[in-house]
């Protein structure tokens, strides 16, 4: 028994330990991802630097739009590159090519080729992250890869909470420099990719190897990924998640007001969540790797619609700070896992178009979120948290026999390396981001 339990935690190992035993491949995709998202400073700072230039606020609020459709076609057309191209390719070509269209945005003067250039730097960001996520699955033991795509995440959010103040001190200098950094970091990430990363993944060199085609046939398709049932519903619960995150960031900030709070106090709430999230995330992933998927998502789930639900109680500062502290913990529990899921279920050769379709469903909530929920919270008020409430219970018992794929249809990790046994079945799994 002691040996198994010391076999288990080799398998299921820490964040030091996962991190000095991944491949260098790996370890390059993590940093160059904080490094982009470090300097990704158009969709932050897009509004402010269009009206610095003279253009109305509306025409911002229509770019800003435009790089939110971008970035949603963005992932589903990386998620087709990716399984026609392979992971590297499409990272080098997606970041280069964001990279050209962001710096043009400082070229141009019209506001018609600006809202194109936007739409395209959008588009060829997120047209790189199904690639990523990809290469991330296909390069990390089964046993480990909770673990790295919650590694993944605290580089993503790292990058999120210290490159804008960057971005704040460049803007004093020359709002230009603001969009020469964030084209130059991107820039960095495709030779990082370029330089570092194997053509071919392991798990693409194996289906190879055992007689497979080098890519893809061509007949899967989207349309492959709806026919999916569990998979389809999945994308429903990460509609949902996405439908409810954005709220934080669209009706919160309205509540607050309403009810008369200094700004100060939004900025304390998204501070204390972004700092739980970034500083927790990686210790409980240590632990909640070794839970199943269904109850590390779910579980991460209803801690996220339970704390947007206590927005709407009475209690001042204190009620919406612990329902933000709930909130953040439903992400750190859930994320990993749920963002791991599409690449464990996908069919050989779909990995990038389920990866895709996952960040495309999530990206849409985002979209439309703020225009429901600042309409909805208009007209009946903070009753509209108990509907969040409601709609994260009602997608609990869909979310659950999504998350319980067919042992069948669970993709074929790579080899474990030699010091391992074979990976078993993943047991872990974080929620919403």
């Amino acid at each position: 028994m002691a040996g198994s339990a010391a076999s288990a935690e080799a398998e299921h190992a820490g964040v030091l330990r996962t991190l000095r035993d991944t491949q260098p491949a790996v370890r390059f995709v993590l940093l160059g991802a904080f490094i982009n998202q470090f300097g990704a400073f158009l969709q932050f700072f897009v509004v402010l630097y269009l009206i610095q230039r003279g253009f109305t606020a509306q025409q911002a609020g229509i770019a800003l739009g435009a790089y939110s459709v971008g970035a949603i076609v963005g992932t589903l057309f990386g998620g087709v590159l990716s399984d026609r191209l392979g992971p590297r390719t499409t990272m080098v070509l997606g970041l280069a090519a964001a990279a050209v269209f962001t710096l043009s945005v400082t070229m141009l003067d019209s506001f018609g080729t600006i809202l194109v250039a936007v739409v395209l730097s959008g588009t060829m960001t997120r047209a790189a992250s199904p690639a990523v996520s990809a290469l991330l699955f296909d390069m990390t033991p089964k046993a480990r890869q909770v673990m790295v795509f919650a590694m993944y995440r605290t580089a993503l959010n790292s990058g999120v909470v210290a490159g804008p103040l960057v971005a704040v001190w460049l803007s004093t200098i020359s709002w230009n420099l603001v969009f020469y950094f964030d084209a130059a970091t991107a820039l960095v990430y495709a030779a990082i990719a370029a330089v570092t990363l194997p053509r071919r993944t392991p798990a693409a060199q194996a289906h190879a190897a055992a007689g497979g085609p080098a890519q893809p046939s061509g007949k899967t398709s989207y349309l492959t990924v709806l026919r999916d049932r569990r998979y389809a519903t999945y994308l429903g619960l990460m509609l949902a998640n996405g439908l409810v995150h954005v709220q934080f960031f669209a009706v919160l900030p309205l509540q607050l007001r309403a009810a008369g709070y200094p700004t100060w106090a939004y900025g304390a709430l998204a501070a204390g969540s972004a700092f739980t999230v970034i500083s927790t995330e990686l210790f409980i992933t240590r632990t909640t790797q070794k839970w199943t998927a269904a109850v590390a998502v779910m579980s991460g789930w209803l801690l996220l619609v339970v704390g947007y639900g206590m927005f709407g109680l009475p209690g001042g500062l204190a009620i919406l700070f612990a329902g933000s502290l709930l909130a953040a913990l439903g992400q750190v529990i859930g994320g990993p896992a749920a963002f791991a899921w599409p690449a464990k279920v996908a069919p050989p050769g779909a990995t990038g178009r389920y990866i895709g379709s996952m960040h495309a469903v999530f990206g849409l909530g985002y979209a439309v979120g703020p225009i429901v929920g600042i309409a909805l919270w208009s007209g009946i008020g903070n009753w509209f948290w108990a509907l969040c409430l409601a709609l994260g219970l009602v997608m609990v018992p869909p979310g659950v026999w999504s998350l319980r794929q067919p042992a069948s249809h669970d993709r074929q990790a790579p080899a474990a390396e030699p010091d391992e046994r074979p990976a078993e079945t993943p047991t872990a799994a974080p929620s919403t981001s």
